[in-house]
């Protein structure tokens, strides 16, 4: 349903960068906007609006016409759902965007799932921009989509393509952003705090699809070929994909894109099967947007991939040291992991978010000659590896780089891919990235 900015009257939860962004929105049409909530007990003070903090109460929220909340808020929340049985609409800054954007003559590319949507946004953008087309590259990455649609506004000048990263929690209440291409990458458990199961999960994820002229699918994973639409068009990649998969000719492995011999992997920076997937996945989000391929390969051989993600540290004495602090679910570190051709000395740990940490074990059977546990789900990782050949558990991040580097062999690698939030232990994954590094250097002194 339109939001008519002009008479509705507006609530924001949320006095986080994306809250401001949303008041900034707001402030830019002169809407009436009442108040903002934040559940902070003392939130952050914004000049010119009335900020309340506390835990969410009805009362503050029955004048609303419309509520915008913040990714952080769930539509889970029992005022909210009693504002949405009393009528009130309850919407994302994506939802606000996709309707501002609506007169805009830009093409929109939306991607979401569980693991590789940072990178494969990121290489969409970057390919794009290589070949010349003017692109905007946002969502749940960099500039807020607010931000960047009041500077397109304020410059008249609109990009030709849209590329938006999306997480589940923006997918909830976003309901009419309408897209050439949309693709769900893959789901594996995440976020079960916040959702009842992985069903509900991978339900919200597939939202991406409601207004999408052509759905990029993985044909390796099922709960992805479920969302299949028969009233859509469809285009699958996977690694035996006949159209965007790879190949193997005289010993050389291939990028296959639209049935045809496209790259060889050698020529890429990225590295790891799963990198390859994620590639393939931004080529057929390209093709199926109506772009030639051909005008992405240089650009595709310059993309060195993204930081804190499988990102090589250095290599001494043969051990190849790799950093993947944003690894943060399981899902994540087996893509990640499974893609190193060499034996693993593997770092997990941290706040797992109410995850199954299950699958991990038939990977660190397979992969890894030595792992060490950390942080507050150490245990729970410690009991789903019983039986597993050298697991031990370490106090600090330090003490366990130590103990991976002095059992590690020249051709081995020691891989920090935590398949858990850094909260416990650390203010962000970026610290914890740092942590890692510095302790490898100070050991290797």
């Amino acid at each position: 349903m339109s939001i008519n900015l002009q008479t509705a009257h507006f609530v924001v939860i949320g006095a986080g960068e994306t809250g401001r962004s949303i008041i900034n929105y707001l402030n830019y049409h002169q809407a009436k906007l009442l108040h903002v909530l934040d559940t902070r007990v003392t939130p952050p003070q914004i000049t010119g609006v009335d900020v309340i903090g506390g835990a969410l109460s009805y009362a503050n929220l029955a004048t609303a016409d419309v509520i915008v909340i913040s990714p952080g808020v769930s539509i889970y929340e029992p005022v909210l759902q009693q504002a949405l049985s009393a009528g009130k609409q309850v919407v994302g800054d994506i939802e606000l965007f996709a309707q501002a954007i609506q007169t805009w003559p830009s093409k929109v590319i939306a991607i979401s799932g569980s693991n590789g949507k940072t990178t494969v946004t990121s290489l969409t953008g970057f390919l794009a921009e290589s070949a010349g087309i003017s692109t905007l590259v946002a969502g749940n990455i960099g500039t807020p989509v607010l931000e960047a649609w009041i500077l397109a506004e304020q410059r008249q000048q609109y990009p030709e393509l849209i590329v938006l990263e999306l997480s589940s929690f923006q997918l909830e209440v976003t309901y009419s952003l309408q897209c050439v291409s949309s693709t769900v990458l893959n789901i594996s458990e995440d976020h079960l705090d916040r959702y009842r199961d992985l069903l509900e999960y991978a339900y919200v994820k597939a939202n991406i699809f409601n207004h999408s002229q052509v759905q990029v699918l993985n044909a390796a994973d099922p709960l992805v070929m479920a969302m299949l639409r028969t009233n859509l068009s469809q285009i699958t990649f996977a690694a035996n994909d006949p159209n965007f998969g790879l190949s193997e000719i005289a010993g050389k492995l291939w990028l296959k894109a639209a049935g045809e011999m496209y790259l060889a992997t050698d020529e890429l920076q990225l590295v790891g099967r799963h990198n390859y997937m994620n590639v393939l996945a931004s080529l057929a989000l390209l093709d199926a947007a109506g772009y030639a391929l051909e005008q992405f390969k240089r650009g595709l051989t310059k993309f060195a991939g993204l930081e804190h993600r499988m990102q090589k540290v250095c290599e001494q004495a043969g051990v190849l040291f790799i950093e993947d602090s944003k690894g943060t679910n399981v899902g994540a570190v087996i893509a990640g992991v499974d893609g190193i051709d060499r034996p693993i000395h593997l770092i997990l740990g941290g706040d797992g978010k109410g995850q199954d940490f299950t699958p991990l074990r038939e990977l660190v059977q397979r992969k890894c000659k030595s792992v060490a546990l950390i942080g507050q789900d150490a245990a729970k990782l410690a009991e789903v590896l019983r039986g597993c050949a050298n697991v031990a558990r370490y106090a600090t991040l330090p003490e366990a780089v130590s103990a991976c580097i002095n059992q590690a062999m020249a051709g081995d690698a020691v891989i920090l891919s935590p398949a858990c939030a850094s909260w416990d232990m650390f203010s962000n994954y970026k610290q914890r990235a740092q942590v890692f590094i510095d302790s490898i250097y100070a050991h290797l002194k």
